[in-house]
């Protein structure tokens, strides 16, 4: 390829050079030939190794590939993306029998896309109602299942044998309280924390967050910290109990109100030998003094639905 370059650019260059020194006309014509007949050549090639590119980069990402990566978009939900992969994959393998598997993905697309339009309206006339809620989720690597959630006058944790602690709400006040279990795949988790949040209209105001204590210990000596209580340990167990709870007026949980987790691990296990337990949980997960719809039903949202009440 070098070589035909270097030929066609050898004729432009001696032909003039020729024609000014006298040469034959018939001489001249002929070399004038075999450079242009040399130039198209060089084009011609040009032509020819854009194509092996092209087919290179064709057999890099087979038909098969293509197929795959349209599924993929389509089953993460980036329907934009899939159509354009279609539209690739269509233009380069036209013949091809995942090409001709296109159209009934494109139908499901659009029924999709429709799908996904019509719960949006559903959502935005109902507002808060239409939002579902759930008790089990993951948190990074934790796997979190609330139960027991409740509103009482106390908030009870550090069982031991058949005593616990307990701490009494104020007069006019209430806890909302839960039971949770995480499972994490980490051996020294940081866990998430609930919170409380008041609903009026179409806006969500916070009125706070959960306090988080383990629920068990083995004995009395694991909740004084004289031994090591293994089942509140993640390092030796996969799942630890706790209670949560949070202490707010009567009037919020008598009016409608949720019950929102974010998804944000932030507490972090601390150890203090002259404290009882030694062993607890503190820090904070920043949440926002409001939050509308649209948090909630965005893309990517950062917000649970734990419970809706009264509402």
């Amino acid at each position: 390829m070098k070589r035909l370059f270097f030929k066609a650019l050898l004729g432009v260059l001696i032909v003039p050079l020729l024609f000014s020194c006298g040469v034959d006309q018939s001489e001249f014509n002929k070399l004038k030939k075999e450079r242009d007949d040399l130039a198209a050549q060089v084009s011609a090639n040009k032509v020819t190794i854009q194509a092996l590119r092209d087919s290179v980069t064709m057999l890099a990402f087979p038909a098969d590939q293509r197929l795959n990566k349209i599924n993929t978009l389509v089953s993460s939900g980036d329907y934009t993306a899939a159509k354009q992969e279609i539209a690739r994959l269509t233009s380069l393998f036209p013949e091809s029998k995942e090409a001709k598997a296109t159209p009934a993905i494109i139908e499901k697309i659009d029924r999709l896309i429709a799908q996904k339009k019509a719960e949006e309206e559903r959502i935005k006339a109902l507002g808060f109602k239409a939002l579902k809620s759930s008790t089990t989720f993951k948190i990074d690597y934790n796997t979190v299942e609330l139960t027991s959630i409740s509103v009482g006058n106390t908030f009870t944790f550090d069982s031991y044998d058949d005593r616990y602690f307990y701490r009494t709400a104020d007069r006019g006040n209430k806890y909302v309280t839960a039971a949770m279990k995480i499972t994490s795949q980490d051996k020294d988790p940081k866990l998430p924390q609930l919170a409380i949040y008041s609903i009026s209209g179409d806006t969500m105001s916070k009125v706070g967050s959960f306090d988080t204590e383990f629920a068990r210990w083995n004995d009395y000596g694991t909740y004084l910290g004289n031994t090591h209580d293994f089942g509140n340990d993640f390092a030796k167990t996969s799942s630890v109990r706790f209670k949560i709870g949070e202490e707010v007026s009567e009037d919020i949980v008598k009016g409608p109100y949720a019950l929102i987790m974010k998804k944000e691990n932030g507490l972090s296990r601390n150890y203090d030998r002259f404290a009882n337990p030694p062993v607890s949980y503190t820090g904070y997960v920043s949440y926002p003094s409001t939050l509308r719809l649209e948090d909630f039903t965005k893309e990517g949202s950062d917000y649970i639905v734990v419970k809706i009440a009264n509402l």
